[in-house]
């Protein structure tokens, strides 16, 4: 006897089962994507670190807890920002060679970041004599790494940046905001910023700001020399690196910027052997906090030089670092 014909017979309640084949294929497709992605980021990643070139230097094992990255802008004039008047950097045969014009140490542990930036001018034991930190690269980057070591500053990761790129990088996070007190200019440095406030600067005028050694403020309509500050070249160069870091920070929501900022910096820099383009990446996603300047004396007289103090193997102790080198 063949059995009524029940029209729900094997289809359960309705609204169960037929929501499946479609929750399937939405799957499938959002997986597919997400491969597609996956493959996509692994050959920008590929292009990007096929880009970034090495800095020749052996990093030996340091005593510090932690991950010390120790970052140096330079100001070889092999390249010059895009548009720069030479006049204002002059030639590479006028100034040869290459020195740390800026350095920036960045201490990461568990329990936080310490960020210091080093003055150019402190005396530093290089052999058996002292000198300038800024005119160690001149003999090599290990050279600068072994009389950082000597502070107690270890360096577990190096990265470089010359003019052009540190600009490059700027104008790739579209600019930074910086605030300045009064009207500066300073002719050798290219910088003229005639109103005071916070404002947004491209990236020459951001570089402008931290090679600028003898500013001009705007007084009852003169130009006038500013006071003599020693650490105003390194404060300096912490306030645009933490305006340059914001910038980064806010990229990671703007695809097509972080994808600029990406490659400006993969042909700006050059790392260490031992530093992955995942180190970077961990790095621009870090909260860096506020960059302090490393205590150093008074400048020798009419000069530059700067001895370090207490304060300084003070200041280096208290971020936790030490240096087994």
């Amino acid at each position: 006897m063949t059995a009524p014909h029940d029209p729900d017979a094997g289809q359960g309640s309705p609204g169960r089962r037929r929501p499946f084949p479609a929750r399937r294929w939405w799957t499938r497709a959002v997986l597919a994507v997400l491969v597609l992605l996956l493959v996509a980021a692994g050959v920008d990643v590929a292009l990007l670190a096929g880009r970034v070139d090495e800095v020749e230097v052996d990093l030996a094992a340091d005593d510090s807890e932690g991950r010390t990255w120790v970052l140096v802008g330079l100001d070889s004039r092999e390249q010059l920002p895009a548009g720069a008047d030479p006049a204002d950097f002059g030639s590479a045969a006028d100034v040869p060679g290459a020195r740390a014009d800026v350095v920036v140490v960045v201490h990461q542990t568990d329990a936080g970041t310490t960020v210091l930036s080093v003055p150019r001018d402190l005396v530093v034991l290089s052999g058996r004599t002292g000198e300038r930190l800024a005119l160690t690269w001149l003999d090599g980057p290990e050279a600068t790494v072994d009389v950082l070591c000597g502070l107690g500053i270890p360096t577990d990761h190096l990265v470089t940046v010359d003019l052009a790129g540190f600009a490059a990088v700027v104008d790739a996070a579209g600019g930074v905001d910086v605030d300045v007190p009064e009207p500066v200019r300073d002719e050798p440095a290219g910088l003229l910023l005639t109103r005071a406030g916070r404002q947004h600067v491209d990236g020459a005028t951001a570089l402008a700001l931290v090679r600028s050694r003898h500013p001009e403020h705007l007084v009852v309509g003169a130009w006038v020399p500013a006071p003599v500050d020693p650490d105003g070249r390194a404060d300096t160069a912490g306030v645009v690196l933490a305006a340059l870091t914001d910038r980064v920070h806010a990229a990671w929501s703007r695809p097509a910027r972080l994808q600029a900022l990406a490659w400006a910096v993969s042909d700006a820099v050059a790392v260490d052997p031992g530093t992955s383009p995942t180190d970077l990446l961990a790095l621009a996603r870090a909260d860096l906090g506020p960059v302090t300047v490393l205590p150093a004396g008074e400048p020798f007289g009419g000069t530059l030089a700067r001895p370090p103090t207490a304060d300084t193997t003070a200041a280096v102790a208290a971020a936790g670092m030490s240096c087994g080198g």
